[in-house]
């Protein structure tokens, strides 16, 4: 069983254009989350991208890199379409890191790669953690998460849905899979919801394929979406 950290990163973004490659302190965002992901030694780390501006962040750091200007609708089909050209086997654990999600805790990243390797039932994992910021509940560019009691998802959405208390459950930028679980997701249709909010987990929960959330505590990092997310991550990374 080999664990695959894939960092799908394409160069244009619709809401902070070519956030990637826009520096925190000494290095771009693509080097921070390449710096993180090779903190976990025992997993290989792949940028996945579509821009020869990026391939060069990744060589400059020694790592495998995967160019393909195909369109994709989302990271997870770029992470199975780069798992394939790595000829991954079904058990193989493919995890998504997606490439604005600054400070990230890779520790967390670990527990989601434990979570999959001792559980044979769970094909699909991601992180969640828990927050009574009201700001984070409004914004959408923060994915509300609701879960069962097995902490298994039962939706996801950008707009305010509901809370416990005065507190709310928000979903991180990481996905673990099996590759097995890959091929399959390859081959479902994109669902209106998916569509609508812009998640590409909503394609899961549209056919009923379970999603195993893992709660971490404190959580630090900044999912880079705005001109204003990218101040706030220069801010704490100086300071």
């Amino acid at each position: 069983m080999t664990t695959f950290i894939i960092i799908p990163a394409r160069l244009e973004s619709s809401r902070l254009s070519k956030k990637l490659i826009q520096n925190i302190g000494d290095k771009a965002l693509i080097e921070h989350m390449i710096v993180c992901a090779k903190k976990i030694t025992d997993a290989t780390i792949i940028v996945s991208t579509d821009s020869k501006i990026i391939q060069k962040y990744a060589l400059k750091h020694n790592v495998h890199v995967i160019l393909s200007t195909k369109k994709f609708k989302n990271g997870t089909e770029r992470c199975f379409y780069t798992a394939k050209k790595l000829q991954a086997s079904k058990r193989d654990i493919i995890v998504n890191l997606q490439a604005d999600e600054f400070n990230i805790n890779p520790n967390d990243i670990k527990k989601l790669i434990r979570v999959l390797k001792l559980s044979s039932n769970i094909n699909v994992a991601t992180l969640i953690y828990e927050t009574n910021d009201k700001r984070e509940y409004t914004d959408n560019n923060f994915v509300k998460v609701v879960v069962d009691k097995e902490l298994r998802a039962i939706t996801f959405t950008r707009r305010p849905i509901t809370s416990i208390g005065d507190k709310y459950l928000i979903h991180l930028g990481v996905y673990g899979f099996t590759y097995e679980f890959l091929e399959m997701y390859s081959k479902l249709k994109e669902c209106h919801y998916e569509k609508e909010e812009s998640l590409e987990q909503l394609r899961m929960i549209w056919n009923n394929i379970p999603i195993h959330c893992v709660q971490i505590k404190d959580n630090k990092s900044i999912g880079i979406n705005s001109a204003k997310d990218l101040k706030r991550a220069r801010e704490i990374y100086e300071y």
